[in-house]
């Protein structure tokens, strides 16, 4: 056989081998177009890393033109108009452009510390990604409510990623100067009782520990004040017929100025006491309607609890509040969002007399005097069950004014619209 007849048989071998092999299942073909789909979805998120760490390796972040190195609010404001919505936090202050999806944190300066992208391409990115193209991250912060993974990109900035606790990808990023960022005036959260087991007492510990790092993280959640010669007194659960009328009582005397986070089923019993706090010049402040803890409702239900609480209190003084306090201070990502959707700033405390637990007079004063720092809001209760809290005032006003405390109300300590 020549060698012509021979390649002519290799071809018709070949061609009879093709037509009897069997033809690929759709099982197979669904592979295939996942197969082909994956690497753009990496390639997707690999492009996006790579444009996230060129940017923050000068300051910046996805999204804005602004960075952490030398821009100011004032440039800010000046190209993109006035945020929506502007916090203080601490010595800082945050300024919110919704339609950016950004947040920028400034200074007493109005230097730039600290720019956050809130894009929606960032949901894509998981935390597998992140750390797939940069490596184990230097820091990761963890909370009950989320992770946050820190990428020291110099002595000075952090690049980091906020993944909320039950979801896959970031919610936002944040590139921070921490040396800009030293302004900021952050205080943990102090107060003692020997009437809790020391499971309850760790127990509280670590929540305080995890709350204060979750209001750093957002410009409408606020523990304290600035570092000033000023503290804020304020008065849970109330109204009632007692208590809360002795506290107004108490606070016309001495001239200081009281806030009243008030439930708002309590507001409708007592209408008359609500007048007297408001008309007295102490903020009317809403915690809520029903005293239940916010994150364990559904959107809709927290968004009612809120609702129904500033409209009973509106009927009362004719203003809405514009601060809540949650139940319990527990808040989270989505308290926060609706309370802000809502128009709502969320303030906790700084200091917990624990009134509720070690009720005597003289543990509430000690509780206050022996942590009390610039800045500071005081946590107490104006509700039936709370007689000692009003025995404690007057020698707690008078222990702080001969310390050099001004007793303020909230709108003038945080810089914060107390009503709508």
């Amino acid at each position: 056989m020549n060698k012509k007849s021979i390649l002519i048989m290799g071809m018709l071998c070949m061609l009879l081998t093709a037509c009897h092999a069997n033809p690929p299942s759709s099982s197979d073909q669904l592979q295939q177009r996942e197969d082909a789909l994956q690497p753009k979805e990496n390639n997707r998120a690999a492009d996006l890393l790579n444009r996230v760490m060129e940017k923050a390796q000068i300051g910046m972040t996805i999204g804005g033109p602004f960075n952490v190195l030398d821009s100011k609010i004032d440039e800010v404001k000046g190209e993109w108009g006035s945020p929506d919505k502007e916090d203080q936090a601490g010595k800082g202050f945050y300024a919110t452009y919704n339609d950016k999806n950004f947040a920028l944190g400034y200074n007493a300066a109005g230097e730039i510390f600290d720019v956050r992208s809130y894009a929606r391409e960032l949901n894509e990115i998981t935390s597998f990604q992140i750390e797939d193209r940069y490596g184990q991250p230097d820091q990761l912060r963890k909370t009950n409510r989320e992770e946050i993974f820190v990428y020291e990109i110099d002595k000075e900035i952090e690049l980091k990623f906020i993944i909320p606790k039950g979801e896959k990808g970031v919610h936002h990023l944040s590139v921070m100067n921490l040396e800009r960022a030293k302004d900021e005036y952050i205080l943990d959260i102090k107060g003692e009782s020997n009437q809790l087991s020391a499971t309850a007492w760790e127990s509280m510990k670590e929540w305080r520990k995890q709350i204060v790092l979750f209001a750093q993280d957002y410009g409408n959640v606020y523990i304290n004040g600035p570092n000033k010669k000023q503290v804020a007194l304020t008065f849970d659960d109330g109204p009632d017929g007692k208590v809360t009328p002795a506290i107004i009582d108490l606070l016309n005397k001495y001239k200081v100025k009281g806030n009243f986070f008030f439930l708002g089923r309590n507001v409708e019993k007592y209408p008359q006491v609500v007048k007297e706090a408001y008309n007295s010049g102490h903020l009317v402040l809403s915690h809520s309607y029903n005293h239940i803890e916010l994150p364990k409702l559904t959107a809709k239900e927290m968004q009612t609890e809120i609702e129904r609480a500033g409209n009973s209190i509106k009927t009362v003084i004719g203003k809405e509040p514009s601060i809540l306090r949650p139940p319990y201070g527990e808040t989270n990502k989505q308290v926060v969002e609706i309370a802000q959707q809502e128009g709502y700033s969320v303030v906790l405390w700084s200091i917990d007399t624990l009134d509720w637990s070690q009720k005597e007079a003289s543990n509430i004063v000690n509780n206050v005097m022996n942590y009390v720092r610039n800045g500071d809001i005081i946590l107490m209760h104006s509700d039936s069950k709370k007689t000692e809290a009003a025995k404690a005032l007057p020698e707690l006003i008078e222990s702080l004014q001969e310390q050099g405390f001004e007793m303020v109300d909230l709108e003038t300590l945080l810089n914060i619209k107390a009503y709508h």
